[in-house]
Protein backbone atom coordinates (compact mmCIF):
# COMPACT_ATOMS: atom_id res chain seq x y z
CA UNK A 1 0.00 0.00 0.00
CA UNK A 2 1.57 3.25 -1.07
CA UNK A 3 1.55 6.44 0.95
CA UNK A 4 -1.28 8.02 -0.97
CA UNK A 5 -3.65 5.18 -0.37
CA UNK A 6 -6.05 6.02 2.57
CA UNK A 7 -6.21 3.50 5.49
CA UNK A 8 -9.12 1.16 5.61
CA UNK A 9 -12.28 2.48 7.29
CA UNK A 10 -11.99 0.25 10.44
CA UNK A 11 -8.50 1.62 11.21
CA UNK A 12 -9.68 5.21 10.91
CA UNK A 13 -12.56 4.58 13.23
CA UNK A 14 -10.21 3.03 15.83
CA UNK A 15 -7.96 6.11 15.74
CA UNK A 16 -10.88 8.48 16.22
CA UNK A 17 -12.05 6.43 19.19
CA UNK A 18 -8.62 6.55 20.85
CA UNK A 19 -8.32 10.30 20.25
CA UNK A 20 -11.74 10.91 21.80
CA UNK A 21 -10.87 8.71 24.75
CA UNK A 22 -7.66 10.66 25.46
CA UNK A 23 -9.42 14.00 25.06
CA UNK A 24 -12.16 12.95 27.46
CA UNK A 25 -9.61 11.84 30.04
CA UNK A 26 -7.86 15.19 29.85
CA UNK A 27 -11.15 17.08 30.25
CA UNK A 28 -12.12 14.93 33.24
CA UNK A 29 -8.74 15.51 34.86
CA UNK A 30 -9.03 19.27 34.45
CA UNK A 31 -12.60 19.24 35.81
CA UNK A 32 -11.48 17.27 38.84
CA UNK A 33 -8.68 19.71 39.49
CA UNK A 34 -11.11 22.65 39.35
CA UNK A 35 -13.57 20.93 41.63
CA UNK A 36 -10.85 20.20 44.15
CA UNK A 37 -10.16 23.93 44.32
CA UNK A 38 -13.71 24.86 45.30
CA UNK A 39 -14.97 21.78 47.08
CA UNK A 40 -13.46 21.04 50.51
CA UNK A 41 -13.97 18.26 52.96
CA UNK A 42 -15.69 19.04 56.29
CA UNK A 43 -12.38 18.53 58.11
CA UNK A 44 -10.56 20.92 55.78
CA UNK A 45 -13.31 23.55 56.03
CA UNK A 46 -13.29 23.39 59.85
CA UNK A 47 -9.53 23.71 59.99
CA UNK A 48 -9.50 26.75 57.76
CA UNK A 49 -12.33 28.42 59.72
CA UNK A 50 -10.48 28.18 63.06
CA UNK A 51 -9.08 31.46 64.55
CA UNK A 52 -5.38 32.10 64.02
CA UNK A 53 -3.17 31.66 67.05
CA UNK A 54 -3.23 34.70 69.36
CA UNK A 55 -0.54 37.35 68.96
CA UNK A 56 0.96 39.32 71.84
CA UNK A 57 0.50 43.05 72.28
CA UNK A 58 3.56 44.51 73.94
CA UNK A 59 4.74 47.86 75.26
CA UNK A 60 8.22 49.20 75.87
CA UNK A 61 9.55 49.76 79.38
CA UNK A 62 10.36 53.50 79.57
CA UNK A 63 12.33 55.74 81.90
CA UNK A 64 10.72 59.15 82.49
CA UNK A 65 9.10 61.44 85.03
CA UNK A 66 5.53 60.53 85.92
CA UNK A 67 3.08 63.34 86.62
CA UNK A 68 -0.67 63.62 86.93
CA UNK A 69 -2.21 67.01 86.15
CA UNK A 70 -5.63 68.42 86.96
CA UNK A 71 -6.61 71.41 84.82
CA UNK A 72 -9.27 73.94 85.81
CA UNK A 73 -9.94 77.65 85.53
CA UNK A 74 -9.93 80.45 88.08
CA UNK A 75 -10.21 84.20 88.51
CA UNK A 76 -7.42 86.37 89.92
CA UNK A 77 -8.64 88.66 92.68
CA UNK A 78 -7.38 90.19 95.91
CA UNK A 79 -7.30 88.17 99.08
CA UNK A 80 -10.15 90.27 100.51
CA UNK A 81 -12.24 93.34 99.73
CA UNK A 82 -12.55 96.25 102.15
CA UNK A 83 -15.30 98.85 101.98
CA UNK A 84 -14.05 102.27 103.03
CA UNK A 85 -16.64 103.97 105.26
CA UNK A 86 -15.08 107.12 106.69
CA UNK A 87 -16.16 108.35 110.09
CA UNK A 88 -18.16 111.47 109.31
CA UNK A 89 -17.54 114.73 111.10
CA UNK A 90 -20.09 117.32 112.12
CA UNK A 91 -22.08 119.09 109.45
CA UNK A 92 -23.00 117.95 105.96
CA UNK A 93 -20.49 115.52 104.38
CA UNK A 94 -20.15 115.84 100.61
CA UNK A 95 -17.61 114.44 98.14
CA UNK A 96 -15.80 117.64 97.20
CA UNK A 97 -13.10 116.05 95.03
CA UNK A 98 -12.58 112.66 93.46
CA UNK A 99 -9.05 111.59 94.30
CA UNK A 100 -8.67 107.97 93.19
CA UNK A 101 -9.94 105.84 90.31
CA UNK A 102 -10.84 102.17 90.07
CA UNK A 103 -7.76 100.04 89.44
CA UNK A 104 -5.42 102.61 91.00
CA UNK A 105 -2.82 101.47 93.53
CA UNK A 106 -2.89 103.24 96.90
CA UNK A 107 -0.29 103.05 99.63
CA UNK A 108 0.32 104.37 103.11
CA UNK A 109 -0.24 108.12 103.09
CA UNK A 110 -2.47 108.14 99.99
CA UNK A 111 -5.54 110.38 100.09
CA UNK A 112 -8.52 108.10 99.51
CA UNK A 113 -11.21 110.77 99.30
CA UNK A 114 -11.92 114.42 99.97
CA UNK A 115 -15.06 115.05 102.00
CA UNK A 116 -16.24 118.63 102.47
CA UNK A 117 -12.76 119.90 101.67
CA UNK A 118 -10.94 117.63 104.13
CA UNK A 119 -8.82 114.56 103.24
CA UNK A 120 -9.24 110.94 104.27
CA UNK A 121 -5.68 109.59 104.51
CA UNK A 122 -4.87 105.87 104.35
CA UNK A 123 -2.53 104.70 107.11
CA UNK A 124 -1.29 101.25 108.05
CA UNK A 125 -2.96 99.85 111.16
CA UNK A 126 -5.17 97.07 112.47
CA UNK A 127 -7.55 99.03 114.71
CA UNK A 128 -10.06 101.53 113.27
CA UNK A 129 -9.96 105.00 114.85
CA UNK A 130 -12.49 105.42 117.63
CA UNK A 131 -11.68 108.93 118.92
CA UNK A 132 -10.05 112.18 117.94
CA UNK A 133 -6.43 112.16 119.12
CA UNK A 134 -5.19 115.25 120.97
CA UNK A 135 -1.88 116.34 122.42
CA UNK A 136 -1.15 114.73 125.75
CA UNK A 137 -3.31 111.66 125.10
CA UNK A 138 -1.99 108.15 125.64
CA UNK A 139 -3.08 104.72 124.51
CA UNK A 140 -2.71 101.94 121.96
CA UNK A 141 -4.37 104.06 119.27
CA UNK A 142 -1.69 106.72 119.77
CA UNK A 143 0.98 104.03 119.52
CA UNK A 144 -0.56 102.75 116.25
CA UNK A 145 -0.66 106.32 114.89
CA UNK A 146 3.02 106.86 115.76
CA UNK A 147 3.99 103.64 113.94
CA UNK A 148 2.03 104.74 110.85
CA UNK A 149 3.70 108.16 110.86
CA UNK A 150 7.14 106.57 111.16
CA UNK A 151 6.29 104.41 108.14
CA UNK A 152 5.79 107.66 106.19
CA UNK A 153 9.29 108.76 107.18
CA UNK A 154 8.54 111.17 110.02
CA UNK A 155 10.78 111.10 113.09
CA UNK A 156 9.04 110.71 116.45
CA UNK A 157 10.95 110.91 119.71
CA UNK A 158 7.96 110.76 122.06
CA UNK A 159 7.49 107.77 124.28
CA UNK A 160 5.46 105.03 122.55
CA UNK A 161 1.76 105.63 123.05
CA UNK A 162 2.17 109.22 124.25
CA UNK A 163 1.07 112.14 122.03
CA UNK A 164 3.93 114.60 122.54
CA UNK A 165 5.48 117.44 120.57
CA UNK A 166 7.22 115.25 117.95
CA UNK A 167 3.99 113.35 117.26
CA UNK A 168 2.23 116.67 116.66
CA UNK A 169 4.99 117.83 114.30
CA UNK A 170 4.71 114.60 112.29
CA UNK A 171 0.94 115.07 111.91
CA UNK A 172 1.45 118.67 110.78
CA UNK A 173 4.00 117.61 108.14
CA UNK A 174 1.79 114.82 106.88
CA UNK A 175 -1.00 117.29 106.10
CA UNK A 176 1.30 119.91 104.61
CA UNK A 177 2.91 117.33 102.30
CA UNK A 178 -0.56 116.66 100.87
CA UNK A 179 -1.45 120.35 100.46
CA UNK A 180 -3.97 120.46 103.29
CA UNK A 181 -4.00 122.69 106.35
CA UNK A 182 -3.38 120.64 109.47
CA UNK A 183 -6.33 120.52 111.88
CA UNK A 184 -5.75 122.91 114.78
CA UNK A 185 -7.37 123.54 118.12
CA UNK A 186 -6.75 125.90 121.00
CA UNK A 187 -4.00 124.77 123.28
CA UNK A 188 -4.91 124.58 126.94
CA UNK A 189 -3.88 127.65 128.89
CA UNK A 190 -0.60 127.33 130.74
CA UNK A 191 -0.95 127.41 134.54
CA UNK A 192 0.06 130.73 136.15
CA UNK A 193 -1.31 133.83 137.92
CA UNK A 194 -4.71 135.07 136.87
CA UNK A 195 -4.57 137.83 134.24
CA UNK A 196 -4.93 141.44 135.48
CA UNK A 197 -8.33 143.05 135.08
CA UNK A 198 -6.68 146.29 133.94
CA UNK A 199 -8.26 147.65 130.80
CA UNK A 200 -4.83 148.46 129.47
CA UNK A 201 -3.78 144.76 129.40
CA UNK A 202 -3.55 143.48 125.77
CA UNK A 203 -5.85 140.59 124.70
CA UNK A 204 -4.10 137.23 124.72
CA UNK A 205 -4.50 135.12 121.58
CA UNK A 206 -4.84 131.45 122.51
CA UNK A 207 -2.05 129.25 121.20
CA UNK A 208 -2.97 126.65 118.58
CA UNK A 209 -1.88 123.01 118.50
CA UNK A 210 -2.39 120.22 116.02
CA UNK A 211 -4.63 117.22 116.61
CA UNK A 212 -5.95 114.34 114.48
CA UNK A 213 -9.71 113.97 113.83
CA UNK A 214 -10.75 110.34 113.46
CA UNK A 215 -12.78 111.34 110.38
CA UNK A 216 -9.62 112.21 108.43
CA UNK A 217 -7.70 108.91 108.61
CA UNK A 218 -8.55 105.38 107.58
CA UNK A 219 -6.45 102.52 108.93
CA UNK A 220 -5.88 99.51 106.67
CA UNK A 221 -4.20 96.34 107.90
CA UNK A 222 -2.17 95.77 104.73
CA UNK A 223 -0.95 98.40 102.30
CA UNK A 224 -0.50 98.98 99.44
CA UNK A 225 -3.93 98.07 98.15
CA UNK A 226 -5.81 98.49 94.92
CA UNK A 227 -9.02 100.45 94.36
CA UNK A 228 -11.59 97.88 93.26
CA UNK A 229 -14.50 100.30 92.87
CA UNK A 230 -15.46 103.91 93.59
CA UNK A 231 -19.02 104.24 94.87
CA UNK A 232 -19.28 107.95 95.72
CA UNK A 233 -19.68 110.52 92.97
CA UNK A 234 -18.54 114.13 92.98
CA UNK A 235 -20.97 116.34 94.88
CA UNK A 236 -22.87 113.42 96.39
CA UNK A 237 -23.61 113.35 100.09
CA UNK A 238 -21.75 110.59 101.88
CA UNK A 239 -24.16 108.06 103.35
CA UNK A 240 -22.20 104.82 102.97
CA UNK A 241 -18.96 103.40 101.55
CA UNK A 242 -17.09 105.81 99.31
CA UNK A 243 -14.90 103.15 97.70
CA UNK A 244 -13.83 99.50 97.93
CA UNK A 245 -10.21 98.46 98.34
CA UNK A 246 -8.72 95.18 97.22
CA UNK A 247 -6.51 94.28 100.15
CA UNK A 248 -3.75 91.70 100.38
CA UNK A 249 -1.89 89.73 97.74
CA UNK A 250 -3.59 88.60 94.56
CA UNK A 251 -4.92 85.05 94.77
CA UNK A 252 -6.76 82.79 92.34
CA UNK A 253 -10.19 81.41 93.15
CA UNK A 254 -11.90 78.66 91.19
CA UNK A 255 -14.10 75.59 91.49
CA UNK A 256 -12.66 72.07 91.64
CA UNK A 257 -14.94 69.47 89.99
CA UNK A 258 -16.13 66.76 92.42
CA UNK A 259 -14.53 64.05 90.25
CA UNK A 260 -11.08 65.60 90.83
CA UNK A 261 -11.40 66.18 94.57
CA UNK A 262 -9.49 63.03 95.56
CA UNK A 263 -6.60 64.03 93.29
CA UNK A 264 -5.95 67.50 94.72
CA UNK A 265 -4.79 68.47 98.21
CA UNK A 266 -3.59 71.74 99.82
CA UNK A 267 0.09 72.36 99.24
CA UNK A 268 0.22 70.85 95.75
CA UNK A 269 2.11 72.91 93.13
CA UNK A 270 0.13 74.86 90.53
CA UNK A 271 1.03 76.58 87.28
CA UNK A 272 -0.97 79.81 86.85
CA UNK A 273 -1.21 80.77 83.17
CA UNK A 274 -2.57 84.10 81.96
CA UNK A 275 -3.48 83.29 78.37
CA UNK A 276 -4.13 86.95 77.54
CA UNK A 277 -0.56 88.01 78.24
CA UNK A 278 1.07 84.60 77.79
CA UNK A 279 2.56 84.85 81.29
CA UNK A 280 3.05 81.98 83.74
CA UNK A 281 3.55 82.08 87.49
CA UNK A 282 4.08 79.32 90.06
CA UNK A 283 1.72 78.83 92.97
CA UNK A 284 0.32 76.34 95.46
CA UNK A 285 -3.12 75.15 96.50
CA UNK A 286 -4.01 77.05 99.68
CA UNK A 287 -7.51 75.91 100.59
CA UNK A 288 -10.19 73.52 99.32
CA UNK A 289 -13.73 74.04 100.60
CA UNK A 290 -16.68 71.73 101.08
CA UNK A 291 -18.81 70.71 98.11
CA UNK A 292 -20.99 73.59 96.98
CA UNK A 293 -23.97 73.09 94.74
CA UNK A 294 -27.18 74.87 94.00
CA UNK A 295 -28.66 77.63 91.92
CA UNK A 296 -26.39 80.45 90.93
CA UNK A 297 -23.14 78.61 91.62
CA UNK A 298 -21.03 76.06 89.83
CA UNK A 299 -21.14 72.62 91.44
CA UNK A 300 -17.78 71.77 92.98
CA UNK A 301 -15.34 72.58 95.74
CA UNK A 302 -14.18 76.21 96.15
CA UNK A 303 -10.41 76.25 95.73
CA UNK A 304 -7.89 79.02 96.42
CA UNK A 305 -4.40 79.19 94.92
CA UNK A 306 -1.72 81.55 96.20
CA UNK A 307 1.29 82.55 94.12
CA UNK A 308 4.68 81.35 95.30
CA UNK A 309 5.90 84.94 95.01
CA UNK A 310 3.73 87.92 94.09
CA UNK A 311 1.47 87.84 91.06
CA UNK A 312 2.06 90.70 88.62
CA UNK A 313 -0.56 93.43 88.73
CA UNK A 314 -1.48 92.55 85.12
CA UNK A 315 -3.04 89.31 86.42
CA UNK A 316 -5.69 91.20 88.43
CA UNK A 317 -9.19 90.31 87.25
CA UNK A 318 -7.97 87.82 84.64
CA UNK A 319 -9.54 84.43 83.96
CA UNK A 320 -6.56 82.07 84.10
CA UNK A 321 -5.79 78.41 83.47
CA UNK A 322 -4.65 76.41 86.50
CA UNK A 323 -2.64 73.21 86.14
CA UNK A 324 -2.36 71.35 89.44
CA UNK A 325 0.38 68.71 89.58
CA UNK A 326 -1.32 66.15 91.81
CA UNK A 327 1.38 63.47 91.53
CA UNK A 328 4.95 63.40 90.33
CA UNK A 329 7.99 61.20 90.77
CA UNK A 330 10.34 64.18 90.70
CA UNK A 331 12.91 62.27 88.66
CA UNK A 332 13.10 59.70 85.85
CA UNK A 333 11.82 56.25 86.88
CA UNK A 334 11.05 52.97 85.08
CA UNK A 335 7.43 52.95 83.98
CA UNK A 336 5.10 50.50 82.24
CA UNK A 337 1.45 50.76 81.23
CA UNK A 338 -0.91 49.89 84.08
CA UNK A 339 -2.29 47.07 81.90
CA UNK A 340 1.11 45.33 82.04
CA UNK A 341 0.76 44.69 85.80
CA UNK A 342 -0.90 41.49 87.04
CA UNK A 343 -1.19 39.66 90.34
CA UNK A 344 0.20 36.14 90.59
CA UNK A 345 -1.29 33.27 92.59
CA UNK A 346 1.24 33.83 95.38
CA UNK A 347 0.07 37.43 95.80
CA UNK A 348 3.09 38.96 94.09
CA UNK A 349 2.93 41.69 91.47
CA UNK A 350 4.49 40.86 88.13
CA UNK A 351 4.95 41.86 84.53
CA UNK A 352 5.43 39.44 81.64
CA UNK A 353 8.62 40.24 79.76
CA UNK A 354 8.97 39.04 76.15
CA UNK A 355 12.34 37.93 74.80
CA UNK A 356 12.10 36.37 71.37
CA UNK A 357 9.60 33.52 71.66
CA UNK A 358 9.87 33.38 75.46
CA UNK A 359 7.65 34.98 78.09
CA UNK A 360 9.35 35.62 81.42
CA UNK A 361 7.42 36.70 84.52
CA UNK A 362 9.32 39.39 86.44
CA UNK A 363 8.37 40.32 90.02
CA UNK A 364 8.10 44.09 90.47
CA UNK A 365 7.29 46.65 93.11
CA UNK A 366 4.95 49.43 92.00
CA UNK A 367 5.14 53.10 92.93
CA UNK A 368 3.47 56.27 91.71
CA UNK A 369 0.95 56.08 88.89
CA UNK A 370 -0.21 58.78 86.50
CA UNK A 371 -1.66 59.05 83.04
CA UNK A 372 -2.15 55.29 82.62
CA UNK A 373 1.44 54.43 83.60
CA UNK A 374 2.89 53.08 86.83
CA UNK A 375 6.37 53.23 88.33
CA UNK A 376 8.00 49.77 88.63
CA UNK A 377 11.15 48.37 90.18
CA UNK A 378 12.11 44.79 89.36
CA UNK A 379 15.33 42.79 89.32
CA UNK A 380 16.55 42.50 85.75
CA UNK A 381 13.85 44.73 84.28
CA UNK A 382 15.42 47.47 82.18
CA UNK A 383 14.53 50.36 79.93
CA UNK A 384 13.74 49.11 76.43
CA UNK A 385 12.41 45.70 77.54
CA UNK A 386 9.13 44.56 76.03
CA UNK A 387 6.28 43.61 78.37
CA UNK A 388 2.90 42.08 77.56
CA UNK A 389 -0.11 44.36 77.86
CA UNK A 390 -2.63 42.11 76.07
CA UNK A 391 -3.27 39.51 73.40
CA UNK A 392 -4.88 39.90 70.02
CA UNK A 393 -7.19 36.95 69.43
CA UNK A 394 -9.22 36.07 66.33
CA UNK A 395 -10.60 39.08 64.47
CA UNK A 396 -9.81 42.35 66.19
CA UNK A 397 -10.81 41.44 69.75
CA UNK A 398 -8.24 42.09 72.48
CA UNK A 399 -7.76 40.10 75.66
CA UNK A 400 -5.89 41.46 78.67
CA UNK A 401 -3.20 39.45 80.36
CA UNK A 402 -4.55 39.70 83.81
Amino acid sequence: MDADTPPPAPLRARRRFLLGLVTGAVVMALAGLGASTFVKSPQQAAAEAAAPPPSLITATVERRILREDVVLRGTVEPDRALEVKPVLGSGRSVISRRVVKAGERVGAGSVLAEISGRPVVALTGRVPPYRDVHAGMTGSDVKQLQAALRELGYAISDRAGVFGASTGRAIRRMYQARDYDPPLEDAPAAPGPAPSASASAPAVTPAKQVYLPMSEVYFVKTLPARVAAVQATLGAEVTGPVLTLSVGDLVVRGTLPPADRELVEPGMPVEIFDETGGTKAPGRVTTIGELRQGEGSETGHPITISATGTLPASFAGQDVRLTVTSATTGEDVLVVPVSAIFSAADGGTRVLRVRGDRREPVTVRTGASAGGYVEVDGVGLAEGDQVVVGERTGGTGLDGTG
